[in-house]
């Protein structure tokens, strides 16, 4: 896990989407790609402070046997768990209303992206 570098770009563009912005305004051309490489930097540092557990990689092996060799969780490993969290969070029983049926599809998107 290296957010440093060639590395760190590569994952910003494929896994937090910024090589995905569509702007035409210079002001905007000029703040997107750093805001998302702020926001992956939050997304790693939330997981460092508050998402790890020494189990995620042991749960990650096992939802994918072909990766034994896996010792740290990946940048697509932090991402998927606060995907998680966000999720489990807005949809907690006892808020006072219930989820829409749009609300349900996307969460069962997102876990199904998650668990993917």
């Amino acid at each position: 896990m290296s957010c440093a570098g060639e590395g760190g770009f590569q994952e910003a563009k494929q896994l937090a989407g910024v090589g995905e912005a569509q702007n035409r305004v210079e002001q905007a051309v000029q703040r997107t790609a750093p805001f998302g490489l702020l926001c992956l930097s939050l997304a790693i540092v939330w997981y460092a402070l508050y998402g790890h557990a020494p189990a995620d990689v042991a749960e990650h092996r096992a939802r994918a046997p072909w990766y034994r060799t896996k010792a740290h969780p990946s940048v697509a490993d932090m991402l998927a768990k606060l995907r998680r969290v966000v999720i489990a969070e807005q949809f907690q029983p006892g808020r006072g209303r219930n989820p829409i049926p749009k609300e349900i599809q996307t969460a069962a998107w997102a876990l199904g992206m998650a668990a993917a």
